[in-house]
């Protein structure tokens, strides 16, 4: 027959619950009572702590409403001046270009009939200064004689960097090259713009040959 079990550090003692420490008394302290009310403590199962929350940052102060009015206006004045300077720029660029297309076609097509007699289209891309003081058939007459003297127009190029601007005025150098002739004369044309905004020839020199014919 087995005897009474011993406790778990291996004493012969029989097993009795644990009593408060004494006073020094001899006698021991009652074990207090858990006030009525409070939670039971879960020891293998700790309550989570609570996470500390981030300090929210503070507003910043609304800026100044007239303070913002000004910075809007004075972007908005600084984008105008931006547009207007490259409106400004875009403009003469294109009517530089305008003009000078212009001017340069009207000379291109007048060389075009000279080569190809077709004289009465040539005198209508002169000015009002030449046909009020030359007719047309003084005109025909004048061209008819040149092609006589040194042979008809069979090659025209513009003169290199000949091309000059003077206030409304376009001046071109060109080399003319006739079939009579050995060698190419330059011939200079100048022209600006009628009251309709086209380009004339206001000036091609005494003569459309390398001088006046005498033949």
């Amino acid at each position: 027959m087995q005897g009474p079990r011993g406790n778990e550090n291996g004493s012969d003692r029989p097993y009795a619950p644990r009593l408060a420490p004494t006073n020094g008394t001899g006698k021991h302290r009652p074990v207090p009572r858990r006030p009525p009310g409070m939670a039971r403590i879960d020891i293998e199962h700790p309550p989570a702590t609570p996470r500390v929350a981030r300090p929210r940052r503070e507003n910043p102060k609304p800026v100044n409403l007239r303070r913002r009015i000004l910075i809007l206006a004075a972007i908005f004045v600084f984008c105008v001046l931006l547009a207007c300077g490259f409106g400004f720029v875009a403009f003469n660029l294109i009517s530089a270009t305008n003009a000078t297309s212009g001017a340069a076609a009207t000379s291109a097509d007048f060389l075009q009939q000279l080569a190809t007699r077709n004289y009465g289209q040539a005198y209508d891309d002169l000015g009002a200064n030449i046909t009020v003081e030359t007719t047309q058939d003084q005109f025909t007459r004048a061209a008819l004689l040149d092609d006589k003297c040194y042979g008809q127009v069979i090659n025209y190029t513009e003169v290199p960097n000949s091309a000059a601007v003077q206030n409304n005025t376009q001046v071109y150098r060109y080399n003319i090259k006739r079939s009579k002739l050995s060698k190419p004369y330059q011939l200079q044309l100048t022209l600006q713009q009628d009251n309709y905004g086209d380009w004339k020839i206001t000036d091609y020199g005494s003569d459309l040959g390398p001088k006046v014919p005498t033949c």
